[in-house]
């Protein structure tokens, strides 16, 4: 199992080679009959194949463990020549406890030795190792050996769903840390991303969800195969929720185009109380939500439970002026619905001082209310005067209808409040105003 010594001279050299199996005879030890083996080429060439021979019938067997980490194809050959068993495990590798031959080499990439093994008709490309249950296909890709895994789907044996400890496929170890293998997994056309692993995720919901637009259009160019067959509503929406929420819109279109019948998207996620639209829309992703909106099931004005904030609210107070743009150019957006504290969205933007989305307010071809009213009777133009937000209060001024002098629930004007916190520059321009409309 090791180069042999070269050294011919010295005693040993010189004896019968009868003699040299009969000294064999008296080294129980594996160690020690290896030993002997190297000292002469003599002996190599004598005893290597005993010695193969009592690897492969020990109880703690190395020859072929070896050639499958190191990649030896000639040291495998022998070893499997002399009967080891290629079912055997081993528990050499803490990481991969119990391993057998074609696992270890599908880690180690050792793709020589993984051919030769796959020659066996017997050879089960399969075995799981005994710590985390994980296939050499799976090890193989999260390893990112491209040939190993490409040797392994050529192989009819290989179950690429096979899952492991966490139910997790090759694809959605893939998915998870090697994007770069899901080309190869995908187009062997065996793969099955519908795969759920323990925790409900499945690789193509897991993939829309992710932040690598890469992974998501990858997955989208499948979408055809991997929903043929089992394209349940639950399903597809579990994938198009997510795909919306992480704004990946080539997915959306594709599950709207061919299983819209099945999708909501005013439905909520399993950990989300609000729907894809309304988050998409929270989440700034311009793109979905352009298409959403032409969507003519699409509720834009869906209120969430508690605090009952549309995705118009949401976005006017977040600064999202590209939503708010979008939002305010659709004729189904209503611009003034309030939420549960009786703010509409123009109030909400001139609280958080966001002057381009109360410009948008404004001027769109349908326009907020300037003078709407929350439960304590407070005016945009209040709430603006009040935090001193003097562009806000300008814009506000300029607005058709503006009635610069209504006051809250107490009685105070924008004027009043603006004097009490000593806005010199807010009093000015509500003064002005008021004179000159005087």
């Amino acid at each position: 199992m090791h180069t042999p010594c070269t050294n011919t001279q010295g005693p040993l050299a010189t004896l019968p080679k009868e003699l040299y199996i009969a000294i064999s005879d008296f080294l129980p030890l594996l160690s020690d009959f290896n030993a002997f083996t190297r000292t002469t080429t003599t002996t190599h060439l004598l005893l290597n194949k005993t010695l193969y021979k009592r690897d492969a019938t020990s109880t703690s067997p190395k020859s072929l463990f070896h050639a499958s980490k190191a990649d030896t194809p000639s040291t495998a050959l022998k070893a499997l020549s002399a009967g080891f068993d290629i079912h055997s495990r081993t528990d050499a590798d803490p990481r991969i406890k119990g391993c057998t031959p074609i696992l270890l080499a599908a880690f180690h990439n050792s793709i020589k030795v993984l051919k030769l093994l796959l020659l066996d008709p017997d050879a089960n490309p399969n075995t799981r190792d005994r710590k985390l249950f994980r296939p050499p296909l799976s090890w193989a890709v999260k390893e990112g050996h491209a040939t190993v895994v490409q040797t392994l789907l050529e192989d009819d044996r290989t179950d690429v769903n096979l899952q492991d400890k966490a139910g997790d496929t090759a694809l959605m170890i893939a998915v998870n840390h090697q994007p770069n293998m899901m080309t190869l997994l995908l187009c062997s056309g065996r793969a099955d991303p519908r795969v759920a692993n323990r925790q409900g995720w499945t690789p193509l919901g897991r993939a829309a969800r992710d932040a690598d637009g890469e992974v998501g259009l990858l997955l989208a160019r499948h979408l055809r195969l991997i929903l043929e067959g089992d394209d349940g509503a639950e399903h597809c929406q579990h994938v198009f929720f997510y795909a919306a929420i992480m704004g990946h819109v080539e997915i959306v279109q594709y599950l709207v185009k061919y299983f819209g019948e099945k999708l909501d998207p005013n439905a909520g996620g399993q950990q989300y109380g609000r729907g894809a639209f309304s988050i998409a829309a929270s989440a700034g992703r311009v793109d979905v939500v352009r298409f959403l909106l032409e969507w003519d099931v699409t509720n834009p004005n869906l209120q969430t439970h508690w605090k009952r904030q549309t995705p118009l609210f949401a976005a006017a107070e977040n600064g999202l002026e590209s939503i708010v743009g979008l939002l305010v150019g659709c004729e189904r957006v209503g611009l003034e619905i309030a939420d549960m504290h009786g703010t509409t969205p123009l109030g909400v933007a001139a609280d958080r001082n966001h002057e381009g989305i109360v410009k948008l307010l404004l001027s769109g071809p349908w326009r907020a209310n300037p003078n709407a009213r929350d439960e304590n009777g407070q005016t945009p133009l209040f709430n603006a005067a009040f935090y001193g937000h003097l562009g806000i209060v300008k814009l506000l001024l300029e607005a058709d209808g503006i009635d610069p002098q209504l006051g809250d629930a107490d009685g105070k004007s924008p004027l009043i409040v603006a004097l009490e916190n000593g806005y010199g520059q807010v009093v000015e321009a509500l003064q002005r105003h008021i004179a000159n409309t005087s």
